[in-house]
């Protein structure tokens, strides 16, 4: 398995650790970006696999992350495109599945919308 891949993979597995260690987690992905066409099936699934375990714990990762640096001033200065996701940790962090108790579905449930009148003072 190509190093980088095997090691992103591994990387993803500890969401609890440092801050800096995630931002090289993040600039191997990017690395892994610019040879991603060049990768074999197996590494491809692993890359997908590694992806996803990311996305899911995107709450944790952030809040490691953001104690060394501000991820949106990070994109900007560094002019990163919406196609590195990685790097929006903190755009779709409050979606994170860590954020439901184990035993509920990996889903949100849908969100009653109420009419702004309800909300009113009344009286």
């Amino acid at each position: 398995m190509n190093a980088l891949v095997k090691k992103y993979c591994v990387s993803v597995d500890f969401p609890d650790v440092s801050g800096a260690e995630h931002l090289e987690m993040l600039q191997i992905r990017d690395e892994i970006a610019l040879i991603e066409l060049q990768l074999t099936a197996e590494e491809k699934k692993s890359l997908a696999g590694a992806d996803e375990k990311l996305r899911n714990n995107a709450l944790i990762f952030h809040q490691e992350l953001s104690r060394f640096i501000d991820l949106k001033s990070w994109r900007k200065t560094e002019g990163i495109p919406p196609q590195r996701w990685w790097w929006f940790l903190d755009m779709f962090a409050w979606q994170s599945p860590s954020l439901l108790n184990p035993a509920t579905p990996k889903s949100l449930p849908k969100t009653k919308i109420y009419s702004s009148s309800l909300l009113q003072k009344t009286g």
